[in-house]
């Protein structure tokens, strides 16, 4: 897993539905998987599509997640949005085909310093026991983003050569101008 691009900044979004701000640029990830036979890129196991990309949310120093407002006298998640993403088969900005994982829908609800965790699972209700679990197949944790109060929040940034080009094929992300 590599993360093309790193999330940076968000506004808080409170506890209203309607407030909601998404953090900025959105985290998209790239799955490359290795032949161990040819040395070249396996296709068919990039282009599964029970592989699954979840998001957590962690601390600055990336040793605890935090999932939940604290004092809060019902736990309330922190994190908000679409957690999980499918894999998109695309061209990255300079025509190179890939196996992306876009998070367009993500938002914080109090300021301060965090990071994201994401996880590759493989979700195959065929191999699946019953009450078992899906294996973690590979793990990784963004840079430390910003989540700012609204009064302080610097605004959005123009969206990347990489936003454009999956928008452009059919991902499901916004691009702004």
């Amino acid at each position: 897993l590599q993360i093309r691009q790193q999330p940076v900044a968000a506004r808080a979004c409170g506890y209203g539905e309607r407030d909601r701000r998404v953090i900025d640029p959105p985290p998209i990830l790239e799955l490359r998987v290795t032949d161990s036979s040819s040395g070249g890129l396996d296709w068919e196991e990039m282009k599964y599509n029970l592989n699954v990309l979840h998001c957590t949310l962690w601390n600055e120093a990336g040793d605890a997640e935090t999932p939940v407002v604290p004092d809060q006298r019902r736990p309330t998640r922190q994190l908000m949005g679409q957690v999980v993403s499918s894999p998109s088969v695309a061209k990255d900005e300079t025509g190179m085909e890939g196996c992306f994982f876009c998070f367009p829908d993500l938002s914080c609800r109090q300021p301060g310093k965090y990071r994201l965790r994401f996880v590759l699972m493989r979700i195959d209700p065929l191999n699946l026991p019953v009450g078992g679990t899906n294996p973690l197949l590979a793990h990784i944790m963004s840079d430390v983003f910003t989540v700012y109060a609204a009064k302080d929040f610097p605004g959005m940034r123009p969206s990347s050569a990489l936003t454009k080009a999956l928008k452009a094929q059919g991902c499901n992300i916004q691009v702004k101008k």
